[in-house]
């Protein structure tokens, strides 16, 4: 066993890692059953950079023309895309990070991670091992785990040994012995002269005389040599942890429908949930971003012109709270997407949360139970729906209202939920309502006879209304310096004797058209 006061790396590989950075984002691919070719290149000069191990049973090769690979059968080619290598590394990265803080990203696929002492966290190197793998399982990778006591050891047997293996210190040389020379990845020049001198593993690397092979190969000869003994020291190259949290994909046929949408959004919100979950993160704003395909046929639907052949459509939600709910996100965007829905096919869906730390609230001992701050995100936005967004004055029609700066009456505006901050105290004075004026939005045009300069009667519903009482006028006006928005009203609050009694109001004469109206009913 490796000594636990001693050095520990750990590496992790993903076996063809174009082919997995692919399949972890399209649910209907399996990386163990189907086979499965990459293609990568311009149109007709496209080749397959990358197979997994059924497709080359079936006769693919790297290396192999579009259509050659179009001819085997039950081989499902791919498209390489970029954008998801890089969010598959990063994802890989993610899960280095959730083990040890010290992380080299070697090479597209491939990480070594410093995990000396880890073990008084995570337990011996066979148990790190084994939750690396399980955490790699949950971000969609299959992947080959060694640890060793130095990092290109690790390197070298994860690339040439399947599942988790542990190589203890001293066992290098005997336990690396019967991989293959292709794990060193050698150049072609000094490939071909290790097949010219029939050395195919590390045990006859390492039993070459040492003097006449740096005289043909150099220095890289003696280097070569002691990565197959396992002897070398070096020093990680760490990488910074990542701070953008984005999964792409891209269909083959344009998604029509929102359920089709909805379903690969799902796929994408788990990855980068799962992402968080590592990094002890949670997010508040989720953006995602929505490639249209654009043809003639919707041009003519749409009756507008379009520059280009693709268009953007892109939606951001922001929420009150920070949180790992995958489901519930889904439920959001979802109805956002009901009410905006984007206006053509969609080929290509880009989804980035951005990371906030963990928000743990606790109630007070004697304080009334809260719904949870993001499940009461879901109903407003499910109201939001029914209701609408923003009303004839442009406020929001779900939140809760906020006084504006004004003497102007009814004047406000609706701001979103937001939770309390923790430990700020509340100030506020407790007061008795000795009446209420219910206020009617948009207030209601009347017609009123005056006499003597005051109202003496009122017409509601199509009934002449006698006023028994009545004050004012009140006359309030404000931005008079603004032409626009320049208003002024006289108030008066009445009496009227209507034919379910007696009741009182609020009537208001607008002195810029001199039309009436009744603001409100007090109760």
């Amino acid at each position: 066993m490796i000594s636990t006061c001693g050095q520990l790396y750990a590496c992790v590989y993903i076996p063809e890692f174009s082919v997995q950075a692919v399949v972890r984002s399209q649910s209907d691919l399996s990386y163990d059953k189907d086979s499965l070719a990459v293609l990568d290149g311009a149109g007709s000069l496209q080749r397959v950079v990358g197979l997994n191990p059924q497709a080359r049973h079936a006769g693919a090769e790297n290396g192999m023309t579009r259509l050659r690979a179009e001819a085997l059968p039950n081989v499902k080619l791919l498209k390489r895309t970029i954008q998801q290598e890089r969010a598959a590394h990063s994802a890989l990265m993610d899960c280095g990070f959730s083990a040890s803080p010290f992380v080299e990203s070697t090479c597209p696929g491939t990480i070594i991670i410093d995990a000396t002492g880890a073990h008084r966290l995570l337990g011996s190197a066979m148990e790190i091992g084994q939750k690396l793998a399980i955490r790699a399982s949950e971000c969609g990778f299959q992947v080959q785990i060694a640890l060793a006591s130095n990092p290109d050891a690790a390197l070298h047997a994860a690339r040439g040994i399947s599942g988790v293996t542990v190589i203890p210190a001293g066992e290098e040389t005997l336990r690396m012995a019967w991989l293959p020379i292709e794990v060193l990845q050698l150049e072609p020049e000094i490939a071909a002269t290790m097949d010219n001198w029939g050395i195919y593993d590390f045990l006859s690397l390492s039993k070459l005389p040492t003097a006449p092979l740096v005289q043909r190969l150099g220095e890289r000869g003696l280097q070569l040599q002691q990565l197959a003994l396992g002897r070398t020291e070096r020093k990680l190259v760490l990488s910074e942890p990542a701070t953008e949290f984005q999964e792409t994909v891209e269909v083959e046929e344009p998604l029509e429908l929102l359920e089709s949408l909805a379903f690969v959004v799902n796929r994408l919100l788990q990855q980068l949930m799962s992402r968080l979950r590592m990094r002890t993160l949670a997010t508040n704003h989720v953006q995602f971003t929505l490639q249209l395909e654009i043809n003639s046929e919707w041009q003519l639907k749409w009756d507008r012109p379009w520059r280009g052949q693709i268009a953007t459509y892109q939606r951001t939600l922001k929420l009150p709270v920070p949180t790992q709910d995958a489901e519930l996100l889904l439920k959001l965007v979802q109805l956002d997407l009901a009410e905006h829905p984007p206006n053509a096919p969609v080929q290509k869906v880009t989804l980035e949360v951005f990371p906030a730390a963990i928000q743990v609230v606790q109630s007070g001992l004697f304080e009334p139970c809260a719904p949870d701050p993001v499940k009461l995100e879901v109903t407003i936005a499910r109201l939001r729906a029914l209701v609408g967004e923003e009303d004839e004055s442009g406020r929001s029609r779900v939140g809760f209202p906020l006084i504006q700066g004004s003497h102007k009456p009814d004047s406000f505006d609706v701001q979103p939920f937001q939770p309390e901050a923790e430990g700020k105290e509340q100030h506020q004075r407790v007061t008795t309502p000795i009446i209420a004026l219910r206020v009617c939005r948009p207030s209601l045009p009347t017609t009123v006879e005056l006499k003597r300069n005051a109202p003496a009667i009122v017409r509601l519903q199509g009934r002449r209304n006698m006023v028994l009482n009545a004050s004012g006028p009140w006359r309030k006006n404000g931005a008079w310096w603004d032409k626009d928005r320049e208003w002024s009203r006289d108030e008066w609050d009445v009496e009227l004797n209507g034919a379910d009694g007696n009741g009182l109001y609020r009537i208001f004469q607008d002195r810029r058209s001199g039309q009436w109206f009744v603001d409100g009913i007090y109760d």
